[in-house]
């Protein structure tokens, strides 16, 4: 999360870095590029200041809505592209500035744009992690814990999961495949109580049977 927090951040930052990168070759060609503390500086400024967070949070709009989500850093030179991921990843791993970057991100419309931005991320994440063996494990405690459990069976019990548990059954019997599976249920669990009443019933007739032909014989030898 912190690693796609500093690509997203990178992101907002690189045309003010681009704009200040561009200004310092055309006032001194010795002094060249700007050093790691003044970006590190400006960075942090930044991040601070009204207009950076308004900055940040239009950027990460922009890049999700419109896909150029890597288009201007590309368009940097490779110096200062390090120069900024090493400063955005060192200032916002900082203790110091951990306070400041927890207020950035519980910012409702920040952390919805945010969200927005790495969805695509998130997504290739979480399927990586499904397949991961020791992720799977995780999840299957997590899933066994008696905390969970009472969760879910708490969740049964609310109107709106029976609800939607009610819409899902009526939509699965509209397919054909699972009508054909419940109808070949029904018809295994009716055949399944049929047979030992069949059983039951042959076996009292045949009790009645040899009732009858012994008391006709009895009869014989008494005449």
């Amino acid at each position: 999360m912190k690693w796609r927090f500093i690509g997203s951040v990178g992101l907002a930052l690189s045309f003010v870095m681009a704009l200040t990168a561009c200004g310092s070759e055309q006032s001194s060609s010795s002094s060249g590029q700007g050093s790691y503390k003044e970006t590190k500086t400006m960075v942090l400024d930044i991040l601070k200041s009204d207009e950076g967070k308004k900055a940040v949070e239009e950027s990460l709009s922009s890049s999700s809505s419109s896909g150029t989500s890597g288009m201007s850093m590309k368009m940097m030179p490779l110096q200062t592209t390090e120069e900024i991921k090493l400063a955005v990843k060192n200032t916002l791993t900082a203790p110091e500035y951990q306070k400041e970057i927890e207020k950035i991100m519980t910012d409702p419309k920040f952390a919805g744009d945010f969200a927005k931005a790495i969805q695509s991320q998130s997504k290739e994440l979480h399927l990586q992690l499904i397949k991961d063996p020791t992720y799977q494990k995780s999840v299957e405690e997590i899933m066994k814990s008696p905390e969970m459990m009472t969760m879910f069976l708490n969740l049964t019990k609310t109107p709106d999961y029976r609800k939607q548990s009610m819409k899902t059954m009526q939509e699965s019997m509209q397919t054909p495949l699972f009508r054909m599976e419940v109808l070949n249920l029904l018809k295994k669990v009716v055949q399944e109580e049929l047979e030992p009443k069949e059983k039951k019933e042959k076996g009292s007739e045949g009790g009645d049977k040899q009732e009858s032909s012994g008391g006709g014989s009895g009869d014989d030898s008494s005449s």
